[in-house]
């Protein structure tokens, strides 16, 4: 997990969307756009080789979003695209070039650790099964040992962002409940965690998070036979991360998957292990850190790896799989982030509830405002901000669409990636993702009744990111971030670069009895968009 999230009081009564009706999609009919009011078609191929129509207006007049896509499962690939209209009759036309992100933009250290981890234990379980690692057969149950307080043992940090080096520490159990057993660093600064503060994190770790990652996940792994996962705070962590960058962005904690892979884990800590920074008040280690910051962040992080190390294990070493690619298996931390803020708002505690759920809705904001600007499948990083607000976004849209199952399903086999989605939910996954794309906009549009197939179940969008504006708008500053290019009828011309599963959103027009008018969709170097790039439109009529 990364870097700490400012926490502002929500609505919670936004949280939770209203059902309604269905509405039925018609297929698609060569290139020519037919849909009633709350009807939607998804167009690529043949359909978009040349010009999309669509029809003349009736009385009413009527509005489309379109959303010109990169519908692929297949990370890294960009296109450049051009959206352009043609009304039915010479009229203006308005123009909008969409910047792409500045070059060379680095990730936070945060993020390039974070997602190194991923990327390198990804490595490493490859290796393993090409030396011939395979899922063990269940093996006869030994007594548990859990430790017990006052133990003391050794353990192996990483030292660097690329944890290319271990550092060795000596840490002490200082709370063991059932699932959890706190261990602090016998080196950690002065001032640190009280035993009531480690009581009441054991608590909220044993009782709380530890039973919401396994329900919507699966089970943990238990190499080392103790019944327990171990959460080691050690100031190792609050030194990955020296200044002036820690002012910015320092590691809260993080699991490491060689921590548990057969041919490698001695060499590490040979059991599960989620490391925590510490309190730091003077900042002798990095930047200070209070005891309130760390009580604060650390349970949001703990749930948010908790579910890396079930993924690891269920695909990984019960199955004899590969990891989950960094795209979707960041996309259910980040959906572990938000059950654990559903937990504390079902229980009335506003306040905790906000701390799980700001980071998500802070990072959607960021990928909403500018959508081009990220890629939402992504094998590896940068790992921007936005990208995690892009996946979380589709991940939630697949869990309200297909059931609360639908995590566990995504975690509890050897699939990855794209074909994992499209495995579980059945449907094809260009498919699912032109309906989410719809959706993010679509949900809760005014006067609009979305089809279910468009529709957030769990979250009115619109209602929670105003009041985010109201509370904070130098962070939220918009009402509602996602501004489509809007143009009327065939007044449309957008340019720009498509990524892996981004696109771009326009809101067309039509005034009443408005002139028919078509759509242009191609790459701007001419011919036909690579079969790679998955050229896809999305269209929903909203009026």
């Amino acid at each position: 997990m990364t870097v700490s999230s400012r926490a502002w009081a929500l609505g919670m009564a936004a949280l939770v969307a209203a059902a309604c009706g269905d509405s039925t999609a018609p297929p698609a009919g060569g290139g020519d756009v037919s849909l009633a009011v709350g009807q939607f078609a998804l167009y690529t191929g043949t359909q978009i080789a040349g010009a999309l129509r669509f029809p003349a207006a009736g009385s009413s007049g009527a509005q489309y979003l379109i959303v010109a896509q990169s519908a692929t499962g297949t990370s890294g690939i960009t296109t450049a695209f051009s959206l352009l209209g043609a009304a039915s009759a010479a009229g203006a036309s308005v123009s909008a070039a969409l910047a792409p992100p500045p070059a060379g933009r680095e990730p936070s250290p945060a993020l390039r650790f974070h997602d190194g981890l991923r990327a390198r234990e990804a490595r490493l379980a490859a290796e393993a099964r090409a030396l011939g690692f395979r899922a063990a057969a269940p093996a006869a149950r030994v007594a548990a040992a859990p430790p017990v307080v006052g133990f003391s043992r050794p353990f192996k940090v990483c030292g660097d962002l690329d944890c290319a080096a271990l550092k060795n520490v000596v840490a002490t159990a200082r709370w063991v409940g059932t699932h959890a057993a706190i261990f602090v660093d016998d080196s950690a600064p002065a001032g640190g965690l009280t035993g009531s503060d480690l009581l009441q994190m054991g608590q909220q770790f044993d009782g709380d998070l530890y039973p919401i990652d396994r329900q919507n996940f699966g089970a943990e792994s238990d190499i080392d036979n103790n019944a327990v996962v171990i959460i080691l705070l050690t100031p190792k962590v609050n030194a990955l991360v020296g200044r002036p960058q820690c002012e910015d962005s320092y590691v809260t904690g993080f699991f490491y998957g060689a921590d548990l892979l057969p041919s490698i884990r001695s060499t590490y800590n040979n059991g599960e292990v989620f490391y925590g920074f510490v309190p730091d008040p003077g900042g002798l280690v990095s930047c200070p850190y209070s005891v309130s910051l760390v009580r604060r962040l650390i349970p949001v992080t703990f749930i948010h790896e908790f579910q890396h190390m079930i993924s690891f294990n269920q695909h990984t070493l019960v199955r004899g799989g590969g990891a989950e690619v960094l795209w979707l298996n960041e996309a259910l931390s980040h959906l572990a982030e938000e059950l654990g803020g559903r937990y504390y708002d079902s229980l009335g505690i506003d306040t905790t509830a906000s701390r799980f759920f700001i980071g998500n809705l802070y990072n959607a904001f960021k990928y909403l405002r500018d959508p081009l600007a990220s890629a939402v499948v992504a094998a590896t990083g940068p790992g921007e901000l936005a990208e995690r607000g892009a996946v979380w976004l589709f991940v939630r849209y697949l869990v309200d669409r297909f059931g609360s199952q639908t995590s566990r399903d995504l975690v509890n086999t050897s699939s990855l990636g794209a074909a994992n989605v499209a495995a579980v939910t059945g449907t094809a996954f260009a498919n699912l993702l032109g309906h989410w794309a719809l959706a993010v906009y679509a949900s809760d549009y005014p006067g609009f009744t979305a089809p279910a197939e468009l529709r957030y179940a769990s979250w009115h969008f619109r209602t929670t990111f105003a009041d985010l504006n109201a509370q904070a708008p130098s962070d939220f500053d918009r009402v509602f971030p996602l501004v489509p290019f809007s143009g009327t009828g065939g007044a449309v011309s957008v340019t720009g670069t498509l990524r892996s599963g981004s696109g771009a959103f326009v809101l067309a027009t039509q005034a009443p009895d408005g002139r028919s008018f078509e759509l242009d969709f191609s790459p701007t170097t001419g011919g036909i968009f690579p079969l790679a790039a998955g050229a896809q439109i999305a269209v929903v009529r909203l009026r």
